[in-house]
């Protein structure tokens, strides 16, 4: 289920050494190694402080005795749009516009494009329709292939929208795709921002997996505890952040709760027609508004 992908501010019961750690601690070396991260990314091709920190990040899971798969199955669709918004970054010549490689040009002719987009389209369309037939729901009734649904969708959609757009000229009329030009400068831009994201998001897991909220605000407000001296209200922003922490959970409890009672009513959103999970999901979400 989706729901339990989502971490921020479910805590993991345990009694390892990182569970043991205080929560100031904790907040201490993430701001350490925020920082050690904008340091490194002012310096370029320097890439010992980012394998350094991967260490120090695998190290803490290690200690915290957290499952790789648990983090995997809580980050893989933030890598996932990572990595699709690495595609235009590679081109980016602010940094540095030497070329490192250059992809294409590709030519050939809109007649070409548009059977390919046609293929691709009709095997798209019947994947994804045959995913609605009775005979064939017990198929697809598999995580793997419920997980595949969403991709062939939006794939279909993406070719006829192409298909759509390229209809105007003419079959023979020439085509040329490229060429995509991947400079240095971008390849270093993707990488310290893909890095520096995925250590950050990592950290934040591991912070909030291993610490109770309780804890993790008492934390904070120690480590803000100078800022009374201004008098800025240190204890009402530690009660809202506790108070958001603490609703995290018990809403996510209070959805899994309705889905399970509006599933033994028939209401079912991973199966049906489109039709039949828009009605579920509004059987869902007028209960819980």
């Amino acid at each position: 289920m989706l729901l339990k992908n989502i971490s921020l501010g479910v805590y993991i019961p345990g009694n390892s050494l990182i569970h043991r750690l205080q929560a100031r601690t904790k907040l201490l070396a993430l701001f350490w190694l925020i920082i050690s991260i904008v340091v490194a990314n002012q310096r370029e091709w320097h890439f010992m402080p980012y394998i350094a920190v991967v260490i120090l990040i695998s190290l803490g899971i290690g200690l915290a005795r957290i499952s790789p798969r648990e983090i995997w199955r809580r980050m893989w669709l933030l890598l996932l749009f990572l990595l699709l918004g690495a595609i235009p970054t590679l081109s980016v010549k602010e940094v540095d516009a030497r070329i490192l490689y250059l992809v294409g040009p590709v030519h050939t002719s809109y007649g070409m494009v548009r059977q390919i987009l046609l293929i691709c389209s009709v095997v798209l369309a019947v994947l994804f329709f045959s995913s609605l037939l009775p005979g064939l729901r017990i198929m697809w009734r598999k995580r793997w292939l419920k997980r595949l649904r969403g991709p062939i969708m939006l794939l279909l959609m993406f070719a006829l929208l192409t298909l759509w757009l390229i209809k105007r000229p003419l079959v023979t009329t020439p085509l040329s795709i490229g060429p995509y030009v991947i400079t240095y400068g971008g390849v270093w831009v993707m990488m310290t921002f893909f890095v520096s994201l995925i250590v950050f998001y990592a950290c934040s897991l591991l912070l909030t997996m291993t610490t109770s909220p309780v804890a993790l605000i008492e934390g904070m407000t120690m480590l803000l505890s100078p800022l009374r001296r201004f008098k800025l209200p240190v204890d009402d922003f530690a009660l809202m952040a506790l108070i958001a922490l603490r609703f995290i959970p018990t809403l996510l409890e209070e959805v899994e709760q309705l889905i399970k009672a509006q599933t033994s009513r028939g209401a079912d959103v991973s199966t049906g027609t489109i039709r039949e999970r828009f009605q579920s999901l509004m059987m869902l979400f007028v209960p819980l508004m």
